[in-house]
């Protein structure tokens, strides 16, 4: 899968170990019908948002923590507590007991408090170990390798995760293939939601196993008195944002991602609600999955390119145009497939945004602090997409109110759509706005230390 790597790439196995340990923790078998699961196990739209709030809540409160602890003491430890957890979360989702309300509730709370925290202790602390690794000199040409052959590797997971995902939670599908095998039995609804969810638990353990295999690449900091590593912990945070909140290129794109991924992320994460909508049955959301990962595999060279010919500027402009217009095709939505083709843009976005988050900002902050920095991303961007799931939650209450429907009618997730092209468009001018206001007549930092010109807002 990863014949893309030349020999020089070959030589460096945490960047190797880093692909297949996103690959393992970000392509789940539940994703296709992520929405579904949890209306199916007995929840409302309503909990959905708020269980989505504790996630990001949980990130939040340890995002930057764990990454200024990657920079000071390590950063094997917290990726080896990411893949340790996301075994625990997958663990709890397997025990749910469908149709009791309260159980399921709780245990979904415990669930998304463990996936936050995995999260964030892999956020920043597993890129800044593969980055580390490569060579100083090679780096502004081998790390745009492994985020296109990250992107590919996610591509052909997500085929994989979406086509297996969405057949075994759709109990006729699953039973006709067992009949067409020989197999004379009927699939209950329990088992058939159940059957992702154990995979998704043996791709965790894959993933800790993965994590185990990787090695430090730098000089940590020595220990010491609980409280002394606590304070200096602590300073580093201090000192890494006051050095983000200087520095224009590193805050720019922070306040940029967080804007783009907030609309995105919601979107594909209520996707299979819009797949009902536009009367897409649940046996072809793997499908869909499989041809936005086929589409992943064909963007990844274009990434690289993208980066090569064309500045930090113009790539997020570019990208701006596509997500606004594939936003305005989800408020319009068209029934059938050709309402899937118009938001296409949106899902391939979103891969595009991450590379170009993960080439910039590390193109402009030192080893020293670089777990901090990309935690402050994680935490910035997990903060906004809590923020924006709560505004959405809020907002089908409001507009199933307004026309006297329940919250979780598909009417009203219509009438919310509505809303989100000019929700984008509005954030993002007010970020633009902001970005040029506050470094009106300065002298840009890294200018003055030397960075590429690449990272010009």
């Amino acid at each position: 899968m990863f014949a893309a790597y030349d020999g020089r790439m070959s030589d460096h196995a945490n960047a190797r170990l880093f692909v297949w340990f996103r690959i393992l923790f970000n392509c789940r078998f539940y994703y296709p019908v992520f929405t579904v699961l949890f209306l199916d196990l007995g929840l409302s739209i309503g909990e959905f948002a708020a269980l989505n709030v504790v996630w990001a809540l949980t990130s939040v409160i340890l995002e930057v923590p764990s990454g200024a602890l990657a920079d000071r003491f390590g950063r094997r430890p917290l990726v080896v507590a990411a893949g340790v957890l996301m075994v625990l979360e997958m663990a709890v989702l397997c025990v749910m007991p469908p149709g009791r309300h309260d159980v399921v509730l709780w245990l979904f709370v415990v669930n998304r408090v463990l996936s936050g925290a995995a999260e964030a202790c892999a956020s920043g602390a597993d890129e800044a170990l593969a980055y580390d690794s490569l060579p100083e000199a090679e780096r502004g040409v081998l790390w745009p390798r492994v985020m296109a052959n990250l992107s590919r590797g996610t591509a052909l997971g997500f085929v994989v995760s979406s086509i297996t995902g969405s057949v075994l939670y759709d109990k006729h599908a699953l039973t006709v293939l067992l009949r067409f095998l020989g197999l004379e039995t009927t699939v209950t609804k329990e088992l058939a939601m159940k059957l992702p969810l154990l995979l998704c638990l043996g791709t965790a353990l894959a993933c800790l196993a993965v994590t185990l295999r990787m090695t430090e690449k730098r000089s940590t900091m020595a220990g010491g008195a609980f409280w002394h590593s606590v304070s200096g912990t602590w300073r580093s945070i201090l000192k890494t944002g006051g050095w983000i909140w200087r520095t224009r290129a590193a805050f720019a794109l922070i306040v940029f991602g967080l804007v783009f991924d907030s609309v995105i992320r919601l979107f594909l994460t209520v996707a299979s609600n819009f797949y009902r909508l536009v009367g897409i049955e649940e046996g072809w959301y793997g499908v869909i999955g499989t041809g936005v990962s086929l589409l992943g595999l064909v963007t990844a060279g274009w990434m690289e390119k993208c980066a090569q010919v064309l500045n930090a500027r113009q790539n997020f402009t570019w990208m701006a145009v596509v997500v606004f217009a594939g936003l305005v095709a989800a408020a319009h939505p068209q029934q059938g497939w050709a309402g899937i083709m118009l938001v296409m843009p949106l899902f391939m976005s979103m891969r595009f945004l991450q590379f170009f988050l993960s080439h910039y900002l590390n193109e402009v902050v030192d080893s020293g602090q670089r777990a901090t920095v990309l935690s402050f991303r994680g935490l910035t961007i997990n903060l906004a997409y809590g923020v924006t799931t709560l505004l959405f939650g809020w907002q089908t209450r409001w507009v199933g109110g307004h026309l006297g429907l329940g919250a979780d009618a598909p009417q009203v997730f219509a009438a919310a759509l509505e809303w989100w092209p000019w929700w984008f468009a509005g954030t993002l001018l007010v970020a633009a706005c902001w970005s040029m206001l506050r470094w009106a007549g300065r002298t840009h930092p890294e200018r003055r230390s030397g960075c590429s010109n690449e990272t010009d807002f």
